[in-house]
Order: C-alpha cells, then structure tokens, then sequence
C-alpha cells in the first residue's frame, strides 16, 4: 500500500535520467505524481473502465501554474466519481478539446469572413478606387468631391455586390427630383465608371448601371449675364451676408469654379506679395493642372474682408468657413437668397421709376454662367482667347495637345490684366445710376 504523498514530498522528488516516474499517492486512489527525465512534474489520474488502462492528465505539479496536492487530490476524486457513474473523464476531455479547437476555429473564419465583408463595402472599395485610379485622373478632385457627397453617406456601409439597378435608379432620381439633374448624370456616369472597375477587381458580377439612362437631357449652354444682369448682381451682392457676399463676389471677379472658391486655403494666398496671387494646387483643380489667379486689387480686398470675418476661426485655414473645419455648404438656398436680392433691387428702382413692379422679373442664371460671362466681358474688353482660356484655367482649344507641351509661358501679366480690365468693367456697372436698359454686353 504506497503511502500518502505529502507537499514536502511532492517538491523534494527526485527526476531519474533514463526513465519516467510515477508516484502514487495512498491517499487517493489513482492519483499519480509524474516525474520526467527532464525534471518536469505533472499530476495524473490512471483508471480501468472495462479493464482498459486510461490516464487522465490533471495538469502540471512544477512551474507556472502547478496544481498543490489538495488540487490534485480534489480533481482526482471528481474523476474517480466521473467513473464510477459510469463515464469516461478522458474522452469526455479530449472531446472538450475537440470542440474548443472547433469553437475557436470556427469564430477565426467568422472573423475573417467579416473582414473580407468590411474590405467590400462600399466605403471601403471607393477608398481603394480613389487611391488606385481616381487620384491620378486629371479630374480626380471633382470625381471624389461627388461620389463622397452623393453615394458614400447613402451606400457606404453596404456591400458592393449587393448594389442593385433598382438601388442606382433611386439614387440618381432622388438626385435629380430635388432640381439637381446636371448632377445627377454626372452621378450616373462616375458610379458606372466605378462598378466597370469592380468588374474588373472581380468584386462584382455585373454593372448594376448598365441599361440605366441619364434623367435629365442636357444641352450646352451660352447663358451669359448681360451688362444690366451684372449690375443688378453687383448691387445685389453689397446687401448679401457673410460669407455669400465673398464667395460670389469672387465667382464674378475671378471667372473660377464653384469648389474652387468654396475651397480656397490661406496657404494657397500669396497677399502681400508685389503682385498678389491665389496659387490653387493641382489637386484642387478639375483638370489637374497647378493654377494661378492674379488678384486685382478688387478681389484682394473681398478676400482680406472674408479673412476678418467676426464669425470666421481666426487659425483657420479654409479662407470661407464658420466652423474652421468645413467649407461653405448650401449652394442652391445661397443661389436663391441671391436672386430674390437681385429682384428686390430691380422692384426697387422700377417702384422709383413709376413702373409696374409686378411685371419686373430676373431672367434665370446658374452660378457656373459667371464663368461665362467673366470670359465674355475679358474678350469684349479686347483680351485675346488664349489669355482668356489661361485665367480660366482651360487646357483644351489654344493649349491642346502639342501645344500645351511645348507653350510654357504662364501668361502671369496678361491675365492680372485681363482681370483687371474685367473688375473695371463690373465697378463701372454697379455704379451706372439709370438701368433702363434690359440688354447690351456686359
């Protein structure tokens, strides 16, 4: 009969170099101290369920995490009565284990099947497209500028297989049904771009855009202000608030694009320089060229005015900003504020006139006409087409293909010029008293 292992025993018990060693403890039957040659020690538990030798290991005696005497006995006596009911507590281990290695792999390809979920939502992929293509596109700034606006919030959490025809035709209608068709094709056209370019990463089987028609039929423009519309505009915009009153302001003097403005950093500023310029990088152009607009002392003053805002961060960077992390926001209602300006004006000085105020009406115009009529005024004032092309930063026409290439010349002092002549042109149209006339360029 072995006798009762002690802890005093436990911790003095010797290794042997060339074999194992078992220790029984008298005290509880089947309780086995496990010696190694290497000197490790373990507790096991040997039973004989239908006279078959089984060992179940307890766990180890030595070392981190080593199971005392009382442990060992106490988890031994749990498997002895395991057995007498009849069960087998080493297949019922190894069965735990199975299925815990089970479990974890289990909950391993759960994870990673997430993962490959999270890498093809929307968000995701448009992110990948960005950085992948549209970055290096000449027009990259604006075609992210509208997938962030229009797709991301509404389909960036979703999976890109799951986009449907019947989900594109929603969106671009909703786009289209709130007065905004001209953004709509443009929504339509980078989203079919955009799953033509999953079908090529094999992230979609097909481009839900295909068979899906632009809402709205479009024609090009010629809409220029004429010179009565510009003068109203200028009267206009000297009882408009901050920061409307700067931002179209600028859109009329400089000739240069919506989010151009609505964008224009203090680090793009060169204020105080002999001839002041607005430097916008290449990034923030819509053909991806790095462009320069002189300032003429007309538009520096608005901009120095938008600088000084009361309600402007005066560390911002963004020069039309209330928050001083966004830009100005709201277009259309800003449009609308303008245009009710410019009526109110008009009614004004017909009710001077005698006239029929009734009958007095604003003729409608887009924000992008001022371009137009920016180019049309720099020409009228006898400033030739490629100068033209150059303030607006136009890279087709005289400056296409070999020619852009080899014509490095900027054109620095003809475009301050051009400007300039333009900015006179518009003082000397809000400071004409008698408005009669409804046409005549400006």
């Amino acid at each position: 009969m072995p006798r009762p292992l002690t802890a005093v025993a436990v911790i003095n018990a010797k290794p042997d170099s060339a074999r194992r060693i078992e220790i029984a403890d008298g005290a509880t039957p089947g309780l086995r101290l496990v010696i190694q040659p290497s000197g490790s020690k373990s507790w096991a538990f040997r039973y004989e369920p239908g006279g078959r030798a089984v060992k179940l290991t307890l766990g180890p005696a030595s070392g981190p995490g080593a199971l005392t005497l009382a442990e060992a006995r106490e988890q031994a006596g749990h498997a002895r009565k395991r057995v007498a009911m009849g069960a087998d507590p080493a297949a019922e281990r190894k069965a735990q284990r199975v299925a815990e290695a089970a479990r974890i792999k289990a909950e391993r390809r759960k994870a990673e099947a997430e993962s490959r979920r999270e890498e093809d939502r929307v968000a995701a992929v448009l992110a990948r497209y960005y950085a992948q293509k549209v970055d290096r596109m000449k027009s990259g700034y604006e075609v992210r500028r509208l997938l962030e606006k229009e797709v991301s919030p509404l389909w960036g959490a979703r999976l890109v297989g799951e986009i449907t025809r019947k989900d594109v035709v929603k969106l671009v209608d909703d786009i289209a049904q709130r007065g905004a068709g001209t953004t709509a094709n443009r929504t339509l056209a980078n989203l079919k771009a955009f799953f033509s370019w999953c079908e090529d990463k094999v992230l979609v089987d097909a481009n839900p855009c295909n068979g899906t028609n632009p809402p709205k039929k479009e024609e090009a423009r010629d809409r220029v202000l004429v010179a009565s519309e510009v003068r109203l505009l200028a009267l206009a915009l000297k009882r408009l608030d901050w920061p409307w009153r700067q931002f179209f302001t600028l859109a009329l003097l400089t000739g240069q694009r919506r989010e151009e403005i609505a964008g224009m950093r203090r680090r793009e500023l060169e204020l105080d320089a002999v001839k002041p310029e607005w430097v916008l990088p290449k990034a923030r152009t819509k053909n991806g060229e790095p462009h320069a607009v002189p300032l003429v002392p007309a538009a520096l003053a608005v901009i120095r005015e938008a600088m000084d805002a009361p309600t402007r961060p005066a560390d911002a960077d963004l020069v039309l900003t209330t928050t001083g992390r966004t830009g100005i926001s709201g277009f259309s209602r800003a449009k609308a504020a303008l245009d009710a300006m410019m009526l109110a004006v008009a009614r004004e000085e017909a009710e001077a006139r005698g006239e029929d105020v009734s009958k007095v009406k604003i003729e409608p115009w887009r924000l992008h006409d001022l371009r137009r009529t920016a180019a049309s005024g720099m020409a009228r004032a006898g400033v030739s087409v490629a100068v033209v092309e150059k303030v607006l930063n136009h890279v087709s026409g005289t400056f296409a293909g070999i020619v852009k290439v080899y014509q490095r010349h900027d054109f620095a002092d003809e475009k301050r010029q051009a400007l300039t002549l333009w900015a006179e042109r518009v003082e000397q149209l809000s400071s004409m008293q008698d408005p009669t006339s409804n046409g005549g360029r400006a």
